[in-house]
């Protein structure tokens, strides 16, 4: 099933369009103007790769072979035929596959009884009680939080969230106080 526009997917493209930084360095960025909905985009070496179905901010989600990703502005440069991403088709194709599979093995692993641990894989944060539409349901020591899909990773110790112990707590706290005062 494919993911369309998972943040996955834009922090792995990020990372790998970070490869062909010193390529994309003597190129000119993208002209905001040619950043539009429906514009077709191309990599750096001038092959189609997909189309921007949504700019909104600095952020621009791309329509590729029926998924999508969503990278910054500063991620096109001025192309011969249009916006191109800094890296080639095969390594977004590749990426965008990869950050695919993450998601599919997270989605497995996400399920009641699961534990989840810190980025660090130090401390155990919570249980998975229950799947929400808006994410999984989390038993903490604080009590119970909706935390969104996105927010969570495989690691090598099992399912984590993208923060550590105290950026947890620290968060659960602050929504704790926001729903009692709104």
């Amino acid at each position: 099933m494919p993911r369309f526009f998972g943040s996955i997917s834009a922090l792995c493209l990020a990372g790998a369009m970070s490869l062909a930084a010193p390529l994309a360095q003597a190129q000119e960025a993208a002209p905001a103007a040619s950043l539009a909905t429906g514009a077709k985009v191309y990599d750096q070496n001038g092959e189609e790769v997909g189309q921007i179905a949504k700019v909104s901010g600095d952020r621009v989600a791309v329509s590729i072979d029926g998924n999508g990703l969503v990278v910054p502005k500063n991620a096109f440069v001025k192309g011969a035929k249009g916006p191109a991403l800094k890296a080639p088709k095969a390594k977004i194709l590749a990426v965008l596959r990869q950050a695919e599979a993450d998601a599919e093995a997270v989605d497995g692993a996400l399920k009641p009884g699961a534990e989840v641990r810190s980025a660090d894989g130090a401390a155990v944060l919570g249980k998975v009680t229950a799947m929400a539409p808006q994410g999984a349901v989390l038993a903490t020591r604080e009590g119970n939080i909706t935390m969104p899909r996105a927010a969570f990773f495989l690691s090598a110790k099992g399912l984590a969230v993208k923060v550590d112990e105290a950026q947890f707590l620290a968060g659960v706290r602050a929504a704790r106080a926001q729903k009692k005062g709104g």
